[in-house]
């Protein structure tokens, strides 16, 4: 199966605000650099096995390497042909009175309530930390996959989300990207798919 991945992305979550404003600011910049393709023999342990559980999911995907230039959701998504609504956050949410996790992937144009949260599973939510999101996932946030977590999560998609028919997610690192069909991926992580602005 083909690979494409991303290099020196970061963390590119920011408030919607700020992702009109790159939006915007990447209207006269140069062109920004496809992402690239890569082999799977120069992946690390842990994102071979995001790679091997979307093969046994049957998940088709597309795994590319972001340029240094893609550094924010206007840049990320030229670097891979697609808009900045089909790129997906991974974010890590807890109970804040039962701190029981849940996965919440949200489109980079959304910006997520807590509020509609906790009116969709009952208890106030709070958004984990780093170190939590580390040892719950086994991955940091910015290179945060929807799926080969290390712990069994409820997930919650995004309804804007699925309106798509490709999108695209962090891969296990934050300089990989991963592209997906969405409709294959709510079924595999068996998403529960909701209004959460």
């Amino acid at each position: 199966m083909a690979c494409t991945v991303p290099r020196g992305a970061g963390d590119w979550r920011m408030t919607l605000q700020a992702a009109k404003q790159a939006d915007m600011s990447t209207m006269d910049a140069p062109p920004v650099p496809a992402a690239a393709e890569v082999t799977l023999d120069e992946l690390p342990a842990a994102i071979r096995r995001v790679i091997d559980t979307a093969m046994r999911a049957g998940i088709p995907y597309s795994l590319r390497r972001l340029p240094a230039e893609a550094i924010d959701p206007g840049t990320i998504a030229a670097s891979c042909g697609t808009e900045p609504g089909a790129l997906v956050r991974c974010v890590l949410y807890r109970g804040k009175a039962t701190k029981k996790p849940m996965l919440v992937l949200a489109s980079a144009k959304t910006p997520v309530s807590e509020r509609a949260l906790a009116q969709l599973v009952g208890e106030v939510q709070e958004k984990a930390d780093a170190a939590t999101t580390e040892r719950v996932t086994g991955f940091a946030p910015a290179g945060l996959p929807p799926f080969a977590l290390t712990t069994r999560l409820p997930i919650v998609m995004d309804e804007l989300l699925v309106r798509l028919g490709r999108i695209w997610c962090m891969a296990g690192s934050a300089d990989l990207i991963m592209s997906v069909p969405t409709n294959v991926l709510t079924r595999a992580i068996a998403a529960r798919i909701a209004k959460i602005d």
